[in-house]
Parts: C-alpha cells; structure tokens; sequence
C-alpha cells in the first residue's frame, strides 16, 4: 500500500468517526447539539401546553430518542432517560419524524424539568 493510499485511508475512517460521534450526540438529547438545524422552522413556533409561553428559549429543544416504558414514554435529556410527564407531550410531527426534547440543562434544579415533547411519528 503506498503511503498517499494510508494516508487517505486514515483521513477517512476518522471523518467517519467525527461523524458517528456527532450523530451519536445528537441522539443522547444532550442540551444545544442539533438544535441549530431546526430552530427557526420549527422549535421556534412551539407552545408549551400549560399556557407558559414557548417551549423553547434559544437552545432548550434537540433531537434525542423515545421510547415506552410500561404506561409511560421516556425522553434521553443529556444522555439520561427522563420520564415523560402526559401534559408535556406536544400532538404534532416534528419535520424528521422523530422524537425532540425541550428541556433547561440538567443540573442541580432543573434535573428532570421538561417543558416539550414531539413524540416521533408511529408510521
């Protein structure tokens, strides 16, 4: 193999890696990563249910994943699954179709504070 070849081998595999690590962030719902990408068409219209305004303030809401444990849904918040209180779950479909959290950083008081919910789409 020549060394131009191994060369271009390494830059790739590791563009891959910066890549998958990306992607894997986006995924914990850790607080600000992805949430450029949807904030003006989309987390920026959202309501909160309980009448307090929007649910996101500048960097709040993020993609992140779903899922149903017994009689509940629960939400990755900074790599963390968070149960999903009814009244925060937003009735609509996100444009990716898939789940989106809005939350403050978890630490110290607001540990376990959601304000939204986009559930991902069932089809």
């Amino acid at each position: 193999m020549t060394l131009k070849r191994r060369a271009f081998i390494t830059l790739l595999g590791s563009a891959v890696s910066v890549f998958l690590c990306v992607n894997a962030a986006a995924q914990e719902g850790y607080y600000g990563v992805g949430h450029d990408k949807w904030h003006q068409g989309f987390y920026s219209k959202l309501k909160r249910n309980d009448g307090q305004g929007s649910c996101c303030n500048l960097m709040d809401c993020r993609p992140t994943q779903s899922r149903m444990v017994g009689d509940h849904y629960e939400v990755k918040v900074d790599g963390a699954w968070t149960p999903v209180p009814y009244d925060k779950i937003n009735n609509l479909v996100a444009p990716d179709g898939g789940a989106h959290v809005c939350a403050p950083r978890q630490v110290g008081p607001n540990k376990g504070v959601i304000f939204c919910v986009i559930l991902p789409s069932e089809g």
